[in-house]
């Protein structure tokens, strides 16, 4: 049975090849990390920061004690004023940032985040099952946790980016519906879906 539970830092290095397994051919990361052969092990280097850096906003699925599963998310941001002076500097230098050479990335993440909501929202970054838990509702699991701390909170409202025609039928039975797409590779666009409070 899949159950859910924080991260700890300690759980860096399996959620990171957990992660990384999950986005090694994902539309989106390919524009980020276009070369293929260093991709995988560029991909566990950034989750595995990530989960040691804020084990706070990441979800492990587990079936029988091993880690078959997680989630990134961020809360909700409070109208604080140091964050709304930071948000615009950070605006600036992603700007910046995408007219260097190997921007596509960045500027594929500054066009999501003109389709996401302007008031304070969940934001579900990256979810993804290990390829032996595939069907065995994993992301399921971790979608319901992640609905129920929205759903349970002040702020429901939640957003987030489907990068495949699956996963956004998955986000769909979640609540989720599209608000815009954005191109990734040729002939193909991430979707950006909004769930709204019922």
């Amino acid at each position: 049975m899949v159950t859910i539970r924080p991260a700890t830092s300690a759980d860096a290095e399996v959620a990171a090849t957990v992660l990384a397994e999950a986005f090694r051919d994902d539309p989106a990361w390919s524009m980020s990390l276009p070369d293929p052969a260093t991709r995988p092990q560029r991909l566990e280097a950034y989750y595995r920061r990530r989960v040691r850096r804020h084990p706070e906003r990441v979800d492990i699925a587990e079936d029988s004690g091993r880690v078959v599963g997680a989630l990134l998310f961020a809360a909700p941001v409070s109208g604080s004023i140091a964050a709304a002076v930071l948000r615009p500097v950070r605006r600036a230098l992603r700007r910046l940032a995408s007219t260097l050479p190997g921007g596509r990335g960045i500027r594929h993440e500054l066009a999501v985040a003109t389709l996401k909501p302007t008031e304070p929202h969940w934001y579900l970054g990256d979810i993804g099952a290990s390829p032996a838990a595939r069907g065995m509702g994993v992301g399921s699991a971790l979608l319901t946790h992640f609905v129920d701390r929205a759903d349970s909170s002040a702020t429901s409202l939640a957003a987030l980016e489907a990068t495949s025609p699956g996963s956004r039928r998955l986000y769909e039975r979640f609540g989720f519906e599209a608000v815009g797409q954005v191109p990734t590779r040729p002939g193909e666009a991430s979707t950006v879906m909004v769930r709204r409070p019922a």
